[in-house]
Parts: structure tokens; C-alpha cells; sequence
């Protein structure tokens, strides 16, 4: 595995070394760039999302309205992206089911908005809301809050603190708008830290899926158990918002939301420092990501609810599925049919007798969901699966078996729910886990199966933060250098600039940051002698 750029410096352009080659995250490759990759191979796979970010240059541009300019004058030149390049040319197939969210509020507003509502998802059995909206109180008066709001940061740092403290086994990132905003909330919270030495474990560099705080320009592919969203924007002395929200004014503006906002596996938290209610649609672009934002805002702060009650449909049950929810409200179930949100609903669901809300038994007939899924792997196996991972207890009712032997399959239902209220339960208070199917149900085991042949980088060498690249040895560089280069993967000299960049805080990469970081790597291969590094 390798990237792009890797491949046309490490491996011979004269030979044909794999039968496949195959590129995710498509839709940030640029052609030129995939092209030395695809010559190396016989056949080509390309996998992608084109409402996500398309490939950027973020680093080499002096700020964001510069970097939107950028971004606008390449969009109207050929094709923007591999994936875009490949769509009109081979035969292609969309991958409609949705894995990540394990609660459909966490996906139904891209679903809507973004995806027209054509992914598959699959409902949780409910509790606790998973979406919440912060409004911090900004002080007015005070300059410079326009780019980062300094209530937001505060808010932000207790937040991740907390959720250190409280949610230990979660993993949690943080994804800001602006880069501005980022520098600031990463500072604070090592400030924060350092009065909190309890918390070093959580927030371990080395961990498999460690804690981050990034902008939303380098967040695509990333996913965490939490995600905590800052907008940073506030208002000014007046307190008027200005409609000054950087990447999000571009044409891209709608896909970089998208990508922030589909980042959580189980919970997100929004912060800003002011609502949707705020914001002038008067002064919104149509189409706009600042538009797409006031919608998300709203959604939101009515707790993932704005869409409409997803839960209920006007879809009727069957004859054969109403004769099995009659009988079965009649021996005391509190059912819901056609649980869901998206194309594919559970045909009724049971309810926990003392917890409103929280849903335990997922119970399916062979009608008209059960038909409707072109391959017997989805409706016998896949949908039970990914419904028994969330959280569900699942039972099937065989119309043969209800028509010949009613009594039997109301006994084994209730035996069932039974089944399942005990196992909700025990889940909720923690006495077992959730495995799903699986073999392991630790988030931190699970990604250390997925990272297992991935090497751990040692501790970062202490080497102080400082304002100009000039204020850095050529030895130290070289220091950060073994260490970015320490985990193993192969990277191309200007993807360890890329790093080092941001590894140093820099939030441009200019001529002379670009070519210290240059010299230390030719010190670090050896291209240089290795006698002038203390100089």
C-alpha cells in the first residue's frame, strides 16, 4: 500500500507489478498523479465519493480566500479528480449501504441533503440523543473573534476533557472550520493537559486511532467513535455574524460540511457561538456550504430531529404483518412498524416496557421489506448482521410457520422480547459489551486489528514549538524527520514536507519552510554529509 506519488519514485515505470491496482479515496487524487500508479498495473479499481473533497493544495496557498481562488480557476480545467475522470468512461456501481453511523440521526441529514436519500441505513435501537448542538455565550466587544471565537475554545477544551474522563474507552476527535481556529484550541488543550497527567493514555500520540484536533481540509477519512465539530466563526463587536466562513464559501463548500459532519461512528457534539436563527438567508448564496450550514445548525439543535420523525412511515403493513402486530399488541408489546429512515425499515420493532424510547427486539416477516432485497445474502444474513451489531436483538416470523402454528410463534416472539429486554438491559449498565457478530467489541482492539501491521512511532522528541523555521537546527529537523519516517510507511519527500508542516504548526508552507524541511531530508537520506547538521 502506497500512495500515488510513492509509486512513480520507489517502483520501475518499464514493468506491470500488480494485476490490480486499486485507489481509494479517489475523488482526492488528481489524474496526473494516478497515472504513473495505473501504468504499473493491468486493471484498475477506483473507489470514491465525489460529494466529498476534492483534491486540494492547501498547504501551498498564503490563506483561504487565496486557496478558494485557487480551487475555482482549477474546477473549470478538464477533470478535477481521478474518480470524476473515470465516471464517463467505465462501467461504475454505487455502494448504497451505510456501516459507519450506529445511529441513522448521524447520517439522515447528508442522506437527505447531500446523497438525495439513497444510502441504506439502518436504525439504532434508540436512547439517548446522539446529536447536540452547544450555542457558547461570546462576550462581545472584543476584536478578532470573527475567525475564532475564544468561548468556543474554552467550550471545546472542557468538552474533550470530559469526555477523556468520562468516555475513556471512546475515541474522540475534533474537527474545526479554520486553521486559525484549530492552532488555538490545540494550544489550549496542551495547556489544559498539563494539569491533567491522568489523561496521557487518552491522549497518546501512538494510540491506534489517537485523539485529533484538525480543520476540516484534512479530516477526509478519518472517523472516530466521537466527534466534537467547532465552527470557530463568531460575531463581531456588533454582534453580527459576518458571512466570512473561509472553505465553506467555495464551490466545494457543501462537500467539506459533508465530510465533517459524517466523521462520528456513535456520537457529535456541534459548537458555535451562535444559531441558525443568526444567520440572514437574505445575504446566503443558494447552494452555498454557508446555506448547507444553517440547515445543519437547525438539525442540530433539534437534536438530529429537524427531518421529520424518521421513525414512522405511511407505508401500511401487509395483511400477514398486521395480523402479526395485533397479536402480539394484544400480549402486551408496544410495537412501532416500518422502523426507520432511510428505503430499508424494520417491519416493527418492540419497545423496552419501562424505557420510553429504547427499542430492544427488531422483528422482520418475509412480506414486502424481506422480498425486496435483490440477493438472499442481504435479506438472510447481511441486514440481521449489521442490525444485531447496533445493538438489536433480531427474531424472524416465516408466514408458513404463523399460518400452521400460530400459538407456537407468538410463544417463541415472546420469548424473544423477553430475551432481549434482558439483554438491553445488561448492555446498558455496562455489564457486557456489544459484540455484534464480531470477536472483539473494544473499540481500541478493533482498530488495533485494523492497524496491525502498522508500526508504532516512539515519543515525539522534545522539541519546542517556535515561530520561524529559521529558529530550527538542521540536526533537530532531521530529529522530526526519523521520527514522522519511524512508523514504517513509505512517503515521498514532499508528503514528509506535508508533514512537517504540520507537525511544526506552521499554517502556510512558504518558500523557506519548504526548502529548510528539503535540506534536513537530504541530510536524513544522506544526499548531504551528515557532518554539517549541527551547523
Amino acid at each position: 500500500m502506497a500512495s500515488p506519488l510513492s509509486v512513480s519514485q520507489l517502483l520501475d515505470g518499464t514493468k506491470q507489478y500488480f494485476d490490480f491496482v486499486i485507489f481509494d479515496e479517489a475523488s482526492q487524487v488528481l489524474p496526473e498523479d494516478a497515472v504513473p500508479a495505473i501504468m504499473r498495473g493491468k486493471k484498475v479499481v477506483v473507489a470514491g465519493d465525489n460529494k466529498q473533497l476534492p483534491p486540494t493544495t492547501f498547504f501551498a496557498a498564503g490563506d483561504e480566500d487565496e486557496y478558494a481562488e485557487d480551487e475555482e480557476a482549477g474546477a473549470s480545467e478538464g477533470f478535477e479528480s481521478l474518480l470524476d475522470m473515470m465516471i464517463p468512461f467505465v462501467r461504475s456501481a454505487y455502494l448504497n449501504w451505510h456501516y459507519r453511523s450506529r445511529d441513522e440521526a448521524l447520517i439522515n441529514f447528508s442522506n437527505h441533503y447531500i446523497y438525495q436519500d439513497r444510502l441504506v441505513t439502518f436504525p439504532g435501537p434508540g436512547g439517548p440523543p446522539v446529536i447536540s448542538h452547544e450555542v457558547v455565550q461570546q462576550e462581545l466587544g472584543l476584536d478578532g473573534q470573527e475567525e475564532s471565537s475564544s468561548a468556543e475554545v474554552r467550550r471545546v477544551v472542557d468538552l474533550a476533557v470530559r469526555h477523556a474522563r468520562e468516555h475513556p474507552r471512546e475515541t474522540l476527535g475534533v474537527i474545526t472550520m479554520g486553521i486559525r481556529h484549530m492552532n488555538r484550541v490545540q494550544a489550549a488543550l496542551d495547556r489544559e493537559l498539563q494539569q491533567h497527567s491522568g489523561l496521557d493514555e487518552f491522549f497518546d500520540p501512538n494510540s491506534p486511532e489517537r485523539f485529533f484536533v484538525k480543520n476540516l481540509e484534512r479530516v477526509q477519512g478519518d472517523e472516530r467513535d466521537a466527534i466534537i465539530i467547532s465552527i470557530g466563526y463568531g460575531k463581531d463587536r456588533a454582534g453580527n455574524v459576518p458571512l466570512h466562513f473561509g472553505p465553506l464559501l467555495s464551490d466545494g463548500g457543501r462537500r467539506r460540511l459533508n465530510v465533517a459532519i459524517t466523521r462520528a461512528r456513535q456520537k457529535l457534539t456541534l459548537v458555535s457561538s451562535f444559531s441558525h436563527l443568526d444567520l440572514d438567508l437574505r445575504r446566503v448564496r443558494p447552494g452555498s456550504g454557508v446555506e448547507l450550514l444553517r440547515d445543519y445548525l437547525q438539525y442540530a439543535a433539534s437534536r438530529g430531529k429537524r427531518l421529520g420523525d424518521g421513525h414512522l412511515t405511511s407505508t401500511p403493513l401487509n395483511d400477514f404483518e398486521t395480523d402479526v402486530s395485533d397479536i402480539l399488541t394484544t400480549e402486551g408489546l408496544k410495537l412501532v412498524p416500518q422502523f426507520g429512515a432511510s428505503n430499508f425499515r424494520i417491519d416493527m420493532v418492540a419497545e423496552h416496557p419501562s424505557k420510553p424510547g429504547r427499542f430492544v427486539l427488531a422483528i422482520e416477516c418475509d412480506g414486502a421489506t424481506y422480498h425486496s432485497s435483490c440477493t438472499a445474502r442481504d435479506r438472510d444474513r447481511l441486514r440481521q448482521q449489521q442490525l444485531e451489531s447496533l445493538g438489536w436483538r433480531f427474531h424472524r416470523i416465516w408466514s408458513t410457520d404463523w399460518f400452521v402454528r400460530k400459538q407456537d410463534e407468538v410463544k417463541r416472539a415472546m420469548k424473544a422480547f423477553e430475551a432481549a429486554v434482558k439483554y438491553s438491559d445488561e448492555l446498558d449498565d455496562g455489564a457486557i459489551g456489544n459484540d455484534g457478530g464480531s470477536e472483539n467489541s473494544d473499540p481500541k482492539s478493533k482498530a488495533n486489528c485494523r492497524n496491525h501491521n502498522a508500526m508504532k512511532r516512539g515519543p515525539r522528541p522534545q522539541i519546542a514549538l517556535r515561530p520561524s523555521i529559521a529558529q530550527y537546527s538542521p540536526y533537530e529537523l532531521v530529529q522530526l524527520i526519523q521520527w514522522i519516517t519511524s512508523d514504517g510507511k513509505l512517503r515521498t519527500d514532499d508528503e514528509i514536507v506535508a508533514e512537517m508542516v504540520s507537525a511544526l504548526s506552521f499554517s502556510r508552507r512558504g518558500a523557506r519552510i519548504e526548502a529548510a524541511i528539503k535540506r534536513a531530508i537530504e541530510y536524513y537520506r544522506g544526499i548531504v554529509p551528515r557532518d554539517d547538521q549541527h551547523s
